[in-house]
C-alpha cells in the first residue's frame, strides 16, 4: 500500500513542479517587465530636482482631489436628469389573457382549403432553401409577419378535428 500512495504522490509532485516551474517562469517575465518599465521610468526623469518632484505631487493631489469633490458634489446635487427614474408598469394593449380559454374556431375546414394551405407551407419551405428563392420567402415574412405562424395554427386547429 505505501508504494501506491508513493507513486500516486510522485506523479502530483511531478504535476506541482511543473505548474511551479510554470509561475515561476511567469513572475520571472513580471519581473523582467517591471524591471525594464522603472529602468525607462529613471531614464526619463533623472534630470528631476526635488522641487520638480514637489510640483508633480502637488499637481496629482490637486487633480486627483479635484476631481473626487466634483464626483461627490455632483452626486448630492438636485440634477434630475441624471437620476434614475422609475416608471409605472403598465399593461401592454396586444397581451393575450393566460386565465382564459383561447378562442376555439367553429369553422370546419374543407379538405382542398386544407391542401391549399400545405402546398403554400411547402412553398414557403422550398423558397426558403434555395439561394434564389431566399429573398423572396425573407420579403414575404417581412411583409407579413405572423404568416408561417398562422399556417402552423390552422394545420395542428384541422389535425386535432381529424382526431374527434
Amino acid at each position: 500500500m505505501k508504494f501506491t500512495f508513493k507513486r500516486n504522490s510522485e506523479k502530483n509532485n511531478v504535476m506541482e513542479r511543473a505548474k511551479n516551474n510554470l509561475w515561476q517562469k511567469f513572475e520571472q517575465a513580471n519581473l523582467r517587465l517591471q524591471y525594464k518599465c522603472a529602468h525607462w521610468l529613471e531614464l526619463k526623469t533623472a534630470h528631476f530636482s526635488s522641487l520638480n518632484w514637489i510640483v508633480i505631487l502637488f499637481a496629482f493631489i490637486v487633480f486627483t482631489g479635484g476631481c473626487s469633490i466634483y464626483l461627490i458634489v455632483n452626486s448630492f446635487s438636485n440634477n434630475k436628469s441624471r437620476n434614475i427614474t422609475i416608471a409605472p408598469i403598465t399593461k401592454p394593449t396586444n397581451h393575450i389573457p393566460l386565465k382564459e380559454k383561447p378562442l376555439e374556431l367553429n369553422a370546419i375546414i374543407s379538405k382542398t382549403e386544407f391542401e391549399k394551405i400545405t402546398s403554400f407551407r411547402k412553398y414557403m419551405d422550398s423558397l426558403g432553401r434555395s439561394p434564389t428563392g431566399k429573398k423572396t420567402h425573407d420579403s414575404i415574412v417581412l411583409n407579413r409577419p405572423g404568416l408561417l405562424d398562422s399556417l402552423t395554427i390552422i394545420e395542428n386547429y384541422y389535425y386535432s378535428h381529424l382526431k374527434n
